[in-house]
């Protein structure tokens, strides 16, 4: 072979190896877009200041709906009264928001907390629908101490821009010593806080036509054949020029 072909064919196989490389390659897990942490001793009637926020991101403040009332300062919660024994109302939630370009949203993940045992139903909304349908819901129980911890997935919201405001509600609420009062427990108490999870930054769009999935062995053998094919196509060359 001559140091011309050569070099074709080393660019050739070299082409596949990216190629190889750039189709083996795993998307980014998630990462912390914004993170609530009630510290200390703790005003309800105050907004409670994101703790971090990814660089591309900003995060409004933690608040309590018009329709809830402050029990008083708690420490390393934050804490609401009134929230619903019965069917949910849309005046008493917890309300937080996300604001970045191209956010791809993932988890909310929050410790769901009362200084005595209760269990309810809890359910997430968004202002992407006017707050009219859930994002996720379930039942909780357990939440005295450090909380329960609850992952909601709100990967139904896409890629988004611009704000997002999230609410949480509680609602068909039972339990001991006052069981209309839940809250946030933060790290301080034993709790994990309120976290949004996603990615926020550039969207890849994908082709009009996906591109077939092969494995790295298929890739391999793709080569095999290109240096195949190349000796053959240099043989007859050479035949030819005999």
């Amino acid at each position: 072979m001559s140091v011309r072909g050569f070099q074709t064919l080393r660019k050739m196989v070299l082409g596949v190896g990216f190629v190889c490389i750039a189709c083996s390659a795993t998307p980014a897990l998630a990462d912390v877009l914004a993170y609530w942490n009630p510290a200390g001793t703790v005003d309800s009637t105050l907004p409670l200041p994101r703790a971090s926020a990814a660089a591309a991101v900003s995060a409004g403040n933690l608040t309590g709906g018009p329709g809830l009332v402050t029990p008083g300062l708690f420490a390393n919660a934050y804490e609401f009264d009134n929230w619903p024994s019965g069917t949910l109302n849309t005046t008493d939630y917890l309300d937080f928001s996300i604001t970045g370009s191209n956010i791809t949203y993932s988890t909310v993940v929050f410790s769901l907390y009362n200084n005595f045992d209760g269990s309810g139903n809890w359910e997430l909304r968004s202002s992407t629908d006017g707050f009219a349908t859930a994002l996720d819901s379930g039942a909780f129980s357990g939440i005295f101490f450090g909380g329960e911890l609850i992952t909601a997935s709100v990967a139904g919201l896409g890629v988004r821009s611009g704000t997002v405001e999230f609410r949480l509600y509680t609602f068909n609420n039972s339990g001991t010593t006052n069981p209309l009062q839940r809250g946030i427990r933060g790290t301080g108490g034993a709790g994990l806080g309120l976290t949004v999870n996603g990615s926020a930054g550039p969207v890849i769009v994908a082709p009009a036509e996906p591109i077939p999935a092969l494995g790295f062995g298929r890739w391999l053998l793709l080569a095999g054949l290109l240096l195949i094919a190349w000796r053959r196509f240099s043989m007859r060359k050479k035949h030819r020029q005999q």
